[in-house]
């Protein structure tokens, strides 16, 4: 029988016992309410916009180089150039070159096994072959066995004899809803390539019906800064990358098309035929498909 003493000590020992269990409750609870896991606390979302602008402006507030490639030996020993404002960026999903065409034609990495083109571009007969550059200076040579449009779009999917490498960036795309992601204004700036293999920036202007297909119209810069890094788009540019930058990643638009008016120029315009691509994907072989970029960080309007 315990005595009235070693009776107090136990109801004690349970009564602290449960102060610290419902502190330990009232911390997690805390905790999750404050990181939105309870929806109890509105999450601060960013906007997309305003992260795009910063990350251009933070890789060009220094004035750099254009060039992506500092130029070769031979068809295999591309160099990266250090110089380049875009050098932090994977870039080594962009083509650096195909053979019998150089930089024209574009070659954007859409899956392991799978490049963006446009159709309308004079490629070799299949099969034809292309290279591309990792970040350590290493070069990579595979051939395009098949092609297929999509649709009646320049939008032209290659199939390549083999998965390419790890150490080169397959690209996310912008998704199909990527415009609720932004209020009034939507000229968010968007990096691109040319047969120069330079690293360019325009600004996005809107979506356009042209040829029976929707585009992507694209403008010059009206910050001045950006406008250094602008050139308009030439004949032979075609097929080559457009995108833009979020969470400091490329995330893929398109490829050029033609030109506009008033030095703009149209791309092609991934984000409206995901579905499309996907089938055609599907249908030059199985197990592969486009992967959106993950925007549910971002505020929605």
């Amino acid at each position: 029988m315990p005595t009235i003493m070693e009776s107090l000590l136990a109801e004690h020992a349970i009564l602290l016992q449960k102060i610290i269990d419902q502190a330990k409750k009232d911390a997690l609870s805390s905790q999750a309410s404050s990181s939105g896991i309870t929806g109890t606390t509105n999450v601060v979302k960013m906007d997309l916009l305003t992260q795009i602008n910063s990350n251009f402006d933070n890789l060009i507030k220094e004035k750099k180089e254009k060039n992506i490639i500092s130029g070769y030996v031979d068809p295999l020993k591309w160099t990266r150039n250090i110089n380049c404002w875009a050098k932090s960026l994977d870039l080594t999903g962009t083509s650096v070159g195909i053979w019998g065409l150089g930089g024209v034609g574009g070659g954007t990495l859409v899956t392991k096994k799978h490049i963006l083109l446009a159709n309308h571009v004079p490629y070799p007969a299949l099969p034809f072959t292309l290279y591309f550059v990792d970040n350590n200076n290493k070069s990579y040579e595979y051939k395009v066995i098949k092609t297929k449009r999509v649709g009646i779009t320049d939008i032209l999917i290659g199939e390549l004899d083999k998965e390419a490498d790890a150490a080169l960036k397959v690209y996310n795309v912008l998704p199909a809803n990527y415009l609720k992601y932004f209020d009034k204004t939507n000229n968010f700036p968007v990096l691109y390539s040319d047969q120069e293999k330079k690293a360019l920036i325009s600004e996005f202007g809107s979506p356009i019906d042209i040829d029976n297909s929707v585009c992507i119209q694209l403008n010059p810069p009206n910050n001045s800064n950006r406008s250094q890094y602008f050139e308009p788009l030439a004949v032979g540019d075609s097929g080559n990358i457009v995108g833009t930058i979020i969470n400091n990643e490329v995330v893929l638009m398109g490829a050029w098309y033609r030109t506009w008016y008033n030095n703009s120029g149209i791309s092609t315009n991934i984000p409206h035929y995901i579905a499309d691509i996907n089938n055609t994907i599907l249908s030059l072989s199985s197990g592969y498909k486009l992967k959106e970029a993950d925007l549910s960080a971002f505020k929605t309007f």
